[in-house]
């Protein structure tokens, strides 16, 4: 069994850590940011728990041939187009893409189980119903007190796990996988239909932002305007502007630079001096204006580009 407590000041040295997600973390909150992850890995099991206090927006793809889950212990993310409340626990199924706008401040906390054992015990014990809503859904409702039930019941083995990791043997590791997939059926058996928070537009809006970071990220070395964005959507400025504002509380010709800002990031740390220069890296993801470029790079993650570790030669 794996178990750590680690802090970082990058976002995606952060998001690369967390064991069997592929995913990226670009930062939006300006400053250098500050996180902390705990996790503990077994083979058939995980659990972690990160703290951010930067907003960041997270993509990627949960771990393939687990059921996963996540709870909000503060602020109001946004996960596939819908708000997380208080109440809500967000579904991920067996290697799933996923979008998630985490607002400044930022407190998750996700477990994952094995996806057949626990669609075997399932099908014992929920109901037809229960069993669609669990493989079509997003998010789920539980009752306030149930989920303070499972959570009394989950947060102590967390705890216990990374105190004494060394000392699990395998047969502690089974009664542990055992606990957590108690708390996922009890977790399922009492959930009602899906939170869609604000429905309709919100959810058209994330649809929008979300299939724009797309398009940026795939034209990566020709950067798009946001007059283009609105030529591939076949929507209004006025349209992809409440958008933006709505989902990531920023206007899109910031959002989009930051997501750029963060490619740059990524590479200066991925590639040393001596194969490619600031400026170079800075060009290629269309950052022409090399002093512009600086002063937001220095804005957004509270340093200069000159000053970001290098990999070494």
């Amino acid at each position: 069994m794996f178990a750590e407590v680690r802090t970082f000041n990058d976002p995606q040295q952060h998001a690369g850590s967390i064991l069997g997600w592929q995913q990226v973390y670009d930062q939006l909150g300006r400053g250098c940011l500050s996180s902390e992850l705990r996790q503990v890995c077994a083979e058939r099991f995980q659990i972690f728990q990160e703290v951010l206090d930067k907003r960041v927006v997270q993509r990627g793809y949960a771990p393939k041939g687990r059921l996963c889950i996540a709870m909000s212990l503060g602020g109001a993310p946004v996960v596939q187009g819908h708000q997380v409340g208080a109440h809500s626990v967000v579904l991920l199924r067996d290697g799933e893409d996923f979008v998630l706008h985490a607002p400044e401040g930022m407190h998750f906390f996700a477990a994952n189980v094995d996806t057949v054992r626990f669609a075997k015990l399932a099908a014992y014990e929920l109901s037809s119903e229960q069993l669609k809503r669990l493989q079509s859904v997003s998010q789920v409702n539980v009752d306030e007190a149930v989920l303070r039930r499972v959570q009394q019941r989950i947060h102590p083995l967390f705890r216990h796990l990374l105190e004494q990791a060394d000392a699990v043997n395998p047969a502690a590791e089974k009664i542990l996988e055992d606990v957590l997939l108690n708390a996922f059926l009890d977790l399922f058996s009492h959930a009602s239909d899906e939170v869609r928070g604000r429905r309709g537009n919100f959810a058209v809006s994330a649809y929008l932002v979300k299939r724009c970071q797309e398009l940026v990220v795939a034209s990566a070395d020709v950067p798009l305007s946001i007059l283009d964005l609105c030529e591939q959507l076949r929507v209004s400025r006025r349209t992809l502007q409440n958008s933006f504002q709505a989902v990531t509380g920023m206007r899109p010709v910031e959002y989009l630079r930051n997501l750029r800002l963060n490619a740059v990031r990524r590479r200066l740390i991925t590639t040393c001096a001596a194969a490619l220069n600031v400026s170079e890296i800075a060009v290629a993801m269309g950052f022409f204006h090399l002093s512009h470029f600086a002063a937001h790079y220095r804005a957004l993650f509270g340093e200069s580009p000159s000053d970001t570790p290098r990999a070494p030669a």
